[in-house]
């Protein structure tokens, strides 16, 4: 496969056709969130740093009960830079928005995979995929789902290789894709739950920010399309995303 760019045509239409156009609410939501970014960066450094110089002059140098603070400040200031990275990526998938083409969903997979690349080899995971459509997407943006539904699976895995496979149908004007595994699974109570900001259910397991699901949905939604999960614990889980096929058609209709 090649880039994720590869295949996309110059035939696009306005990034305001089809329902693609953003929301007052979503505006708000992101400038809200680059100015509340833009305010933190600066002091979140600078505890970071006195916390990173408190720990390199004090520690092993107090009594015991002073290590354990300085291991807390320590801990706490790296979470921190964890969950503001994590809001810096949130706000920059929702203002980034770039024109929209016919592309090749088999390049967008290709493309999504680079980012991933580390944790795909050293997971050993096997990805396979069924050939998919050509849809009309931004193509920077419909790699971050597919990348960050993929690096879910693999985060998330049993103690066995992670096995993931990618596939689409075409239903009720629409093309389904689907992207299943073999992992740990995910609870129904929490199918919902995933999708928000900042939720992780096994906050002290696994790492990250809990903003990749997040980060997908709001882009499908954008797409005017529908994401959720279908998974139990112990089973692996799949995802389901939509994108309408109406709005190719209307394309090659107008192109």
């Amino acid at each position: 496969m090649g880039s994720a760019s590869s295949k996309c045509s110059g035939d696009s239409v306005p990034d305001n056709f089809q329902t693609t156009q953003s929301s007052p609410a979503e505006g708000y939501e992101v400038n809200l969130t680059s100015r509340a970014l833009h305010d933190l960066v600066g002091p979140m450094n600078q505890v970071c740093l006195l916390s990173s110089l408190m720990v390199g002059k004090y520690r092993g140098r107090l009594d015991d009960q002073a290590d354990v603070l300085l291991n807390f400040m320590e801990d706490s200031a790296r979470r921190l830079g964890v969950l503001l990275g994590g809001l810096e990526a949130y706000a920059r998938a929702l203002r980034s928005a770039g024109p929209r083409s016919r592309c090749d969903a088999n390049d967008l997979l290709a493309g999504a995979l680079g980012p991933i690349q580390g944790a795909i080899d050293q997971s050993g995971a096997s990805l396979t995929h069924d050939f998919l459509p050509e849809v009309f997407c931004d193509p920077r943006r419909m790699c971050l789902v597919f990348g960050n539904l993929i690096d879910n699976s693999i985060k998330f895995r049993r103690e066995v290789r992670p096995e993931i496979h990618v596939s689409a149908v075409s239903k009720d004007d629409a093309w389904l894709f689907s992207v299943h595994d073999n992992g740990i699974g995910i609870a129904p109570r929490h199918h919902e739950r995933i999708f928000g900001v900042f939720e992780r259910v096994h906050r002290d397991v696994y790492p990250g920010a809990g903003v990749g699901l997040a980060i997908a949905q709001r882009i499908i939604e954008r797409h005017g399309g529908k994401i959720w999960v279908e998974s139990e614990l112990g089973r692996g889980a799949t995802f389901f995303f939509t994108l309408s096929q109406q709005t190719f058609s209307i394309s090659n209709a107008i192109a």
